[in-house]
């Protein structure tokens, strides 16, 4: 009989004592968004390592790329960190002394969907 108490028994405090340990929850990714800046001005030239500097200084800001698009510069931000119209600030603060103003381009990819019309569209 009291063989038949460990048999059970242990087991089944293991089992509980397992219960009590914390398992740490899985930390959800945080959210990215890619910033499509267009750069104007005489003072722009030549200054992707000044800008790339400003940008990689600023807290939420992942990633800085300025191969894809002559006078563009992408820009990957952690939206919790930080938001468009912040790095926008920041950057075009530095930015003034060089004669040069950074913007973002609302594209096709960027641009809020428009909302659903409540007429139905008729083809001609």
């Amino acid at each position: 009989m009291r063989d038949q108490w460990y048999q059970r028994g242990i087991p089944a405090v293991l089992l509980i004592a397992s219960l009590g340990f914390a398992v740490p929850a899985i930390a959800a990714p945080p959210t990215k968004e890619r910033l499509p800046l267009t750069m104007t001005g005489s003072g722009c030239t030549g200054k992707e390592a000044e800008m790339t500097t400003i940008l990689q200084a600023i807290p939420g800001v992942i990633g800085v790329d300025f191969n894809r698009v002559p006078d563009h510069v992408l820009v990957d931000i952690s939206t919790g960190t930080t938001n468009a119209q912040d790095v926008i600030t920041r950057v075009n603060h530095a930015a003034r002394a060089w004669q040069c103003k950074v913007e973002f381009i609302e594209g096709c990819i960027s641009a809020k969907m428009p909302s659903a019309s409540a007429t139905p569209h008729h083809p001609e």
